[in-house]
């Protein structure tokens, strides 16, 4: 699958690199990168027709079929584009991108579901976009042109299979939602890993379990919670650790909502961890954790939020203290500690924290 990733920059706003190991991670042959700066994006094409034009002779140059655009397109602009560019190539914005990702990597029938029920919320509109811009372009759809017929018939079988869907989810979150009340019932604290994707969390999970879950394979490598019983004997402490999706930049509301179930185990745990790889450049980290400040301030949490600063071991000195300034900054009065996954580094320090956390809910709640 040979393709082109596509950037309209507009200033202080990138995510190319991101788009391209999403895409490469998943098959995709990226063969080149096309950028356009501007101080906005074009209003008909995303980037401008000087730009296309130059896109179109790459194409038939490098044999490409497709093209991933790092930004997010409304349906017009990807109908557009790809009629310039031609019928057979087929055009996608960053969200379809990352569908596509969650599709790969769908393993249990909820993370399936939810994942279908996504893109068609998120494409809804481009069915009816693309009858009435067949219609303006001559192109006749239906019984007399893009008219009222199709439009309704379209709008009645995409409602149909949401309401299906949305009635499948529904049934699988109830018994989600016995579990975890059996959990809490049994006296048992719930610990949620929280994020940025590629953080580290599911190497943590997997340190702490002893299991085997599929880490390093870029971004959304974990798309369902997946819930285990931790002792840890120096405290004599029990509870339940949750892993759960990572955050991304920007992330589409549509899909937040699709993976509700995910996110409520974090809106819900006692304590929630929040990972943060301080080893990254700190204009990537900034970005980052100002992402998953935002997605965390929809959630309704009621846990403590306690911040790991993972793979400190990969940095040191002035460039680690300046990493733990940005974060502490982003997220000021959270406790913050530094520690490293891979290797267990500060363990120790992070279970005294959840300890005293989780004695200090117990006694709040036997008062």
């Amino acid at each position: 699958m040979r393709a082109i990733v596509v950037e309209c920059k507009i200033p202080s706003l990138s995510s190319k690199a991101e788009v391209r190991i999403m895409a490469t991670n998943i098959g995709y042959d990226i063969v080149k990168t096309v950028i356009q700066r501007r101080n906005s994006v074009h209003h008909s094409t995303c980037i401008g027709p000087g730009k296309l034009d130059e896109l179109k002779k790459i194409i038939s140059e490098r044999n490409v079929e497709h093209i991933i655009f790092s930004n997010t397109l409304p349906s017009s602009q990807v109908f557009k584009v790809q009629k310039y560019l031609g019928g057979d190539i087929r055009v996608i914005d960053r969200n379809l991108l990352v569908l596509e990702v969650f599709e790969k990597r769908a393993m249990t029938k909820e993370a399936k579901l939810q994942i279908q029920l996504s893109r068609l919320r998120y494409t809804f509109s481009w069915g009816k976009e693309f009858l009435r811009l067949e219609g303006i372009l001559g192109e006749q759809v239906g019984w007399s042109g893009p008219g009222d017929y199709p439009y309704s018939e379209y709008e009645r079988a995409s409602r149909q299979r949401i309401s299906r869907m949305e009635k499948a989810l529904r049934d699988l979150y109830k018994k989600k939602d016995l579990l975890r009340n059996r959990r809490h019932e049994l006296g048992f604290p719930i610990v949620a890993l929280a994020g940025y994707t590629q953080s580290g969390k599911t190497t943590f999970f997997n340190r702490l379990t002893t299991e085997v879950k599929t880490t390093g394979l870029g971004p959304f490598t974990t798309l369902s919670t997946v819930a285990r019983r931790i002792s840890w004997p120096e405290s004599n402490t029990e509870f339940i650790l949750v892993d759960s999706i990572g955050f991304i930049e920007d992330m589409h509301p549509i899909i937040v909502k699709a993976f509700n179930t995910t996110l409520g185990e974090i809106a819900q745990a006692d304590i929630i961890l929040i990972f943060v790889d301080v080893s990254e450049s700190i204009q990537r980290l900034i970005r980052k954790l100002a992402s998953t400040d935002s997605i965390l301030r929809q959630l309704d949490i009621t846990g403590k939020l306690l911040i790991c600063a993972n793979k400190a071991d990969l940095v040191e000195g002035e460039r680690r203290e300046e990493a733990l300034r940005a974060v502490a900054r982003q997220f000021p009065g959270l406790p913050i500690v530094q520690i490293s996954a891979l290797t267990g580094e500060n363990f120790e320090e992070l279970f005294n924290i959840i300890t005293e956390e989780i004695h200090e809910r117990r006694s709040i709640l036997a008062s």
